[in-house]
């Protein structure tokens, strides 16, 4: 079956993301900071178990 989507790269994501953090108020962006920093390590270490799943 033939993607309907092309795959996403890291330089394209990348830009992207770039992209809507330029377009975000001051305001936003801090409460974006904010909540990676709380989250971010929670998300990264189910990341990583996740893979260790999908390799073994």
């Amino acid at each position: 079956m033939a993607r309907l989507t092309p795959r996403i790269r890291p330089l394209g994501l990348a830009l992207a993301v770039y992209e809507t953090w330029r377009r975000l108020p001051p305001k936003q962006r801090q409460h974006l900071v904010v909540v990676a920093r709380r989250h971010g390590p929670r998300v990264a270490a189910s990341l990583i178990r996740r893979g260790r799943r999908f390799k073994t």
